[in-house]
């Protein structure tokens, strides 16, 4: 099957074109800067997989009207132009921002269910559920849209990501406030991500998917696990965690301490079989490169 990447360089895309090369797929890259995609002829790919983005409210020059025109316009234009010249489907790399779930302390208020709505509070996750519904709209039996939604995607040589800035923390951090232990955060491993494309692919699935690892780790697992991974021990404090949860106002508690998840049922994509790596796995071949 051939295989069209937009988004040319970018992390995601860089390694879910190595995944699915390995499983036999021929990928080509398309650079949405330019001209480019323009000019490609979209004939001869199967799938489209398409990955540029503006991702972060606090990017460089990320106003209102560049969100538009990047995560919602660009993406029509390119499925558009895919559908229009015969290929079969369109996967779109959405986000769980959709959900306009925050960051929490409180265990029950972050997590995401099924029948959870809508209801995006950052540029980012309104721009990609615009697109997400234009996209759906194009849809038809020949032109099949399949939406993924992941939540904090890590991996080795993903920099600027929550795993590698906890990383630093998690150094300096020989004793660990033990608190807000129930909260949960959702992670996916990049060849999870790559693995789930692939089967998506594979089995011309169309739907939403909401994947996630094995595990959602609290802050308490999260920092234990990073620091074995690095032969150091980690001492626990319950002070310190009552004194964190005196703090509980500043946003610098809920940044690090809180969580958002998918419940687990939410995210049985082919029976999990997407999750070919642990959580345990992904952190030692994100930090043992």
């Amino acid at each position: 099957m051939n295989i069209a990447i937009t988004g040319k360089g970018s992390y995601i895309g860089i390694c879910i074109k190595k995944h699915l090369e390995k499983a036999g797929f021929v990928v080509d890259e398309i650079d949405t800067i330019g001209n480019e995609w323009k000019e490609t002829d979209f004939s001869k790919y199967d799938t489209v997989v398409h990955v540029a983005a503006i991702v972060h409210d606090n990017a460089k020059n990320a106003t209102e009207d560049l969100f538009k025109r990047v995560n919602i316009d660009l993406a029509c234009d390119i499925a558009e132009k895919a559908k229009h010249q015969g290929v079969g489907q369109f996967v779109f790399i959405s986000t769980m921002a959709v959900f306009g779930v925050e960051k929490t302390l409180n265990r029950d208020e972050g997590i995401v269910f099924a029948d959870s709505p809508l209801n995006p509070s950052s540029l980012y996750g309104k721009s990609k559920l615009e697109a997400e519904k234009k996209l759906l709209a194009r849809e038809n039996d020949n032109f099949r849209i399949s939406i993924v939604r992941p939540p904090n995607v890590y991996g080795p040589g993903c920099k600027g990501n929550y795993v590698y800035l906890l990383k630093k923390l998690s150094d300096a951090m020989f004793i660990c406030p033990y608190a807000y232990e129930e909260t949960r955060q959702s992670m996916l491993y990049i060849d999870n991500l790559s693995e789930l494309i692939k089967l998506i692919i594979e089995n011309s699935s169309s739907g939403v998917f909401m994947p996630q690892d094995d595990v959602a780790p609290n802050m308490v697992e999260l920092v234990a696990s990073i620091r074995a991974i690095s032969g150091k021990k980690t001492r626990y404090s319950k002070l310190l965690g009552k004194c964190l949860k005196i703090m509980a106002k500043l946003s610098i508690v809920k940044k690090i301490y809180g969580g958002v998840c998918y419940e687990n049922s939410f995210s049985n994509s082919f029976d999990y079989k997407y999750r070919i790596v642990t959580f345990d796995e992904g952190l030692k071949k994100t930090y043992n490169k």
